[in-house]
């Protein structure tokens, strides 16, 4: 904690649970994954859970930004819970754009999901991947996976997803004059036998690559290709791919997991960008629950 008037980068969070109408709003200055487990484990705000990430920003002050939030939406504050100052009758939607109300100059890394909404074709590759590989029911476990938007890695990179110490995929910014984009995507060994995904990877100038990692998880492969981000989702519309990425990427969320480690790329890991890839996703499905 910093001394009185002192200014504490961090974190203001949205909250939600199946079991309350309510939505809690608060701070960190750890990270929203270790928070939320307290938040799941206190006695007044924990029998109302579990909670999940409804939505996070990055702040410069965040003792200030949840003054300011808190005040502005005080007349839906409940009081009615005893032991509880964070909770507000709002919607999940509501709690969302109360979050997007933070001005962009208090906001620590504000870039990431300005260029998310401006790039379409990036944000359906990337609905693509957490939805084939299912780390879209993994969001809890975050800090265990870790995703980076334009990280400073040399080269210029979209992206960089790791679970555990390991990089499971990426895809690089292309180099003035190329069209295409380099991607790299981890998965189980059994893609590299299948003639569908052999042919796809070869036909978009790419191969098949051993990895090999001192704390490696299972038999596994590196599938490298280039193409562009539209022409990436045919490869994610091949069934055993799909299944390769699941079997490689599940058992190693589900290692994760059971020990409860945190990756060592946790610092890096934007809660900004997963939060408007997982609030991409959920619109996605409630359109589809509206047309059935």
């Amino acid at each position: 904690m910093g001394g009185f008037g002192s200014v504490s980068k961090g974190w203001i969070y949205a909250l939600h649970s199946e079991n309350t109408p309510f939505v809690k709003i608060g701070l960190t200055t750890t990270s929203p994954a270790q928070r939320i487990k307290e938040i799941n484990t206190d006695k007044n705000y924990g029998p109302l859970g579990p909670w999940s990430q409804l939505d996070v920003r990055q702040v410069k002050d965040v003792r200030q930004i949840e003054t300011a939030l808190h005040r502005k939406l005080a007349p839906n504050q409940v009081k009615s819970v005893l032991g509880t100052r964070e909770l507000f009758k709002i919607s999940t939607a509501e709690a969302r754009i109360a979050l997007s109300s933070i001005p962009q100059a208090d906001l620590n890394r504000p870039t990431p999901i300005n260029k998310l909404n401006l790039q379409p074709d990036f944000m359906s590759f990337l609905l693509a991947l957490f939805r084939n590989s299912g780390l879209e029911n993994f969001r809890d476990l975050q800090e265990s996976w870790t995703f980076s938007l334009f990280p400073s890695t040399g080269g210029g990179r979209f992206f960089t997803l790791n679970i555990d110490r390991h990089e499971v995929a990426l895809s690089r910014i292309p180099q003035k004059g190329d069209t295409e984009i380099w991607h790299a995507i981890t998965v189980d060994e059994m893609a590299a036998d299948d003639p569908q995904v052999r042919d796809w990877v070869f036909k978009n100038g790419g191969d098949f690559y051993e990895t090999v990692y001192p704390s490696n998880w299972g038999n596994s492969v590196t599938v490298e290709f280039c193409a562009t981000f539209d022409d990436s989702l045919t490869l994610f519309a091949i069934t055993p791919f799909r299944r390769a990425l699941i079997a490689y990427w599940y058992e190693a969320l589900l290692r994760m997991q059971e020990r409860q480690t945190r990756s060592l790329h946790a610092r890096h890991h934007n809660y900004d960008a997963t939060s408007e890839i997982f609030r991409h996703l959920r619109e996605t499905k409630d359109f589809r629950t509206v047309l059935k």
